[in-house]
This record gives C-alpha cells, sequence and structure tokens, in this order.
C-alpha cells in the first residue's frame, strides 16, 4: 500500500511541474547512539539486562520554487543488540504535498498529532504508537492517507481517508524489554472487520482559535490503535501467549487550551463506541510558567493533570483515576538544557511511576539525553503496574545531527 502511495511521487519527478534543477532540494538528518540498563531481571532468565542499539532518520525534500508542490522522505530505522523486534525500518513519512491558497492535500504515509495535555495524549488517534521504541508512546509509525484541508477565516477543515492499517510491535519473546509478564504474537493479530488491516479509516478535524483558547474537534471511524488481548491457551517459556485484537473504533474528541498569561490550561476528553458499548474518558489540568526565576535567566514550569475513565479499575489501560505532577526547567543557554521531572500517581491503588529526562547539547551538532523510569508503591489490584513493577531503566542516548 505504502509502494502505490509513493507512486504518484515518481510521476510528479519523471514529467515534473518544474524543471528538476529548478527544484529546491534539502537533506538532513541525524545519527543516535542508545544505551538501556535494567535494574531489576525480567520476567524471564534469558533475558538482557543491557543493551545497546544504533539509529538513524533522514529527510530529504524535494520542494518547488512556487511553494505548491513538495516531496518529503524521512525514512528511521534502528539495530538493537539484543531485541530483534526492535531492529526495525519504518517510513515516518513519504508524501508528496501541494497547496493552493487556502486548500491542501497530501498523499502518502505521514504523521500526525493532536492534543494539548503532557501525560496523556487522548484525542491522537490517526498514527500507530511505535512500542518498541519508547515506553512513553511518544514515537509513532508512518501512516499511509491521503488528507485534505481548507483553511478559512472560520477556521481549518481537513479530512482524512487511511486506506490500510499498521499494528502495534511488542518486545522480543526471549530477550526484549519493557516485558508484560506475558507474550503477545505478532504474527497472528485479530481484527473486528473482515477486510483485516484493509479496512479503510477515516477522520474529520476542525481547528481554530478564538482569542487565547485553541479549540479542537475530531471524529474517527475505524480499526482501534490500542488492541486488547486474547488468550490463545499455549505457554511459551512459562508465559501465557496472547494474541492482539483490534476492534472496530468509532470516536469523538475534544481538545481546548487556553494561554492566559503565565498559564496553560489543557483539556482532552473523548466518546468512544467499542462492540457497541460507550465509554467517555477525559485529561486535563494546567501549566504554569515561572519565567526568569529570581533573575536567573531559567523557566520553571509546574504541570498537573488529572485522567479519567468512567471504568476507572476496569479499565483496560493505567490511567482510569491518576494525577500527574510534573516540573519543567529550562536553562535557555546556548546548549538548550533542560530537565523534566514528572510522577503519575493511582488514586484507587497508590501505585506511583516516577520519570526524570534531561537533555543538553553539546557542541553544535550533538546532544545528549538521559531518561530514567521507576515504578514504586505497586498495588495489588493494580495490573499494569504489576506487570512493569520489575521494568525500571536507564536511558542514555547521545545523538548527532547532520
Amino acid at each position: 500500500m505504502v509502494r502505490r502511495l509513493i507512486a504518484p511521487f515518481a510521476v510528479w519527478l519523471s514529467l515534473g511541474t518544474a524543471p528538476a534543477l529548478a527544484l529546491d532540494i534539502e537533506f538532513e538528518g541525524s545519527l543516535e547512539f542508545e544505551a538501556r540498563h535494567y535494574f531489576e531481571p525480567g520476567w524471564r532468565a534469558q533475558q538482557e539486562d543491557n543493551f545497546t542499539s544504533v539509529a538513524g532518520e533522514f529527510e530529504l525534500g524535494f520542494y518547488a520554487p512556487s511553494g505548491r508542490h513538495a516531496v518529503i522522505i524521512k525514512p528511521f530505522g534502528r539495530v538493537d543488540e539484543h531485541d530483534h523486534e526492535r531492529t526495525h525500518f519504518d517510513l515516518r513519512e513519504a508524501k508528496y504535498r501541494y497547496v493552493n491558497g487556502a486548500y491542501e492535500l497530501t498523499i502518502g504515509a505521514d504523521k500526525v498529532f493532536w492534543g494539548v495535555t503532557e501525560f496523556l495524549h487522548l484525542v491522537d488517534i490517526i498514527n500507530q504508537t511505535d512500542n518498541v521504541e519508547s515506553v512513553d508512546g511518544e514515537q509513532k509509525l508512518g501512516q499511509p492517507m491521503v488528507r485534505l484541508s481548507v483553511a478559512k477565516n472560520w477556521g481549518t477543515l481537513t479530512g482524512f481517508y487511511m486506506p490500510s492499517f499498521r499494528i502495534r510491535q511488542y518486545p522480543d519473546a526471549d530477550t526484549g524489554r519493557h516485558a508484560l509478564g506475558f507474550v503477545v504474537n505478532d504474527s497472528t493479530s485479530l481484527f473486528e472487520s473482515e477486510d483485516e488491516r484493509a479496512n479503510p479509516d477515516y477522520a474529520v478535524r476542525y481547528t481554530n482559535s478564538f482569542g487565547p483558547v485553541d479549540l479542537g474537534l475530531a471524529w474517527f471511524d475505524g480499526t482501534s490503535r490500542s488492541p486488547s488481548f486474547v488468550p490463545t491457551g499455549t505457554v511459551y517459556n512459562g508465559l501465557n501467549v496472547l494474541n492482539a485484537y483490534y476492534p472496530l473504533l468509532k470516536q469523538a474528541s475534544l481538545d481546548v487550551q487556553a494561554t492566559l498569561g503565565p498559564w496553560l490550561l489543557k483539556l482532552e476528553a473523548i466518546e468512544s463506541e467499542v462492540n457497541h458499548v460507550t465509554t467517555s474518558r477525559a485529561t486535563g489540568g494546567f501549566e504554569y510558567t515561572f519565567y526568569d526565576l529570581f533573575n536567573s535567566g531559567t523557566d520553571v514550569g509546574l504541570v498537573s493533570e488529572y485522567m479519567w475513565d468512567e471504568n476507572e479499575l476496569a479499565a483496560l489501560h493505567p490511567f482510569g483515576n491518576d494525577i500527574g505532577v510534573g516540573l519543567r526547567w529550562t536553562a535557555n543557554d546556548t546548549q538548550s538544557t533542560a530537565i523534566l521531572v514528572g510522577a503519575l500517581i493511582d488514586l484507587d491503588s497508590d501505585s506511583t511511576a516516577y520519570s526524570i529526562e534531561a537533555e543538553r547539547r553539546l557542541g553544535q551538532n550533538f546532544k545528549l539525553i538521559v531518561e530514567a523510569r521507576v515504578q514504586d508503591n505497586v498495588g495489588d489490584n493494580d495490573l499494569p503496574a504489576n506487570l512493569n513493577a520489575d521494568e525500571d531503566f536507564l536511558r542514555l542516548r547521545l545523538n548527532w545531527y547532520f
């Protein structure tokens, strides 16, 4: 499917709306060395505690002088020392873009982000999570799509047609971490739709700004990006083997952010229907920034958000009745030094997950990123926290940009 969507790029480049020599060509990218260390042994004796990997992401862009036409290709790949599932390649973007006044058309693989909150992006539904890349769910796979937007004084309206689905990958059953205490068989994913991965998805989104308020409204109809799990009745190395099951999903969403001086007020809410059952979820809170704290030239931001699911403990995810708190320190120096410290607290079980992320540029072309995540005070009835109880880790990344 990605091959079929890329075909128009070759046609455009060969026939051309402008002479080849007139195209503006841009190339940039990054290479990354990563080291991960897990503090506790995994669920299986053969699981590794230390991992190293290398990754690269490159962007090649062809831009017409008129600004109307562009072809952008952005591949990503990683090679991991132990986890062969984490050794993977993806076209984050491979798209043709046409802009004409208020209209913009995109054809190909692309990434689209929706949302305003810090700890949980409820409304972000277009792209599948790159589950082997990062445990925070921030990394996404490229999604084949046709997208058309029109921007007028009444706002921006965007329609999406997505002809194929991408499954979520899971760590290697033998050596991989983050382990869940069970094995997911990626090769036998199940779907509610008879068309399986070929089931088309549709979405529409409206955005506008009203003074200090940014508003987003959206509707999605297609295959859910988040699977549930079905037992297979088999066991591998002492762990139950499960199949991922992807149901059909209808979802309406709202996201709002208000900027009031140093305050950011945020809200995301969804109402979704799966298997004829409707569920409401919401997350919201604030971020307050102390600019130039004590005349130091640095900024400190305080973040607090509440996450709610009407099913609470019965929800098939860890955010049924939780609060997230965080502190972001930005040095505002030439090295772009920043530190983010956060905690997620389950108000039903008192389970707490802590995280810290720090980054700093080294010279002109390098960046060092340090990340640590720790699970503490695990409640007996908190299944997600128990599954992650022994998965505390430290992650070091060194990026070279060119």
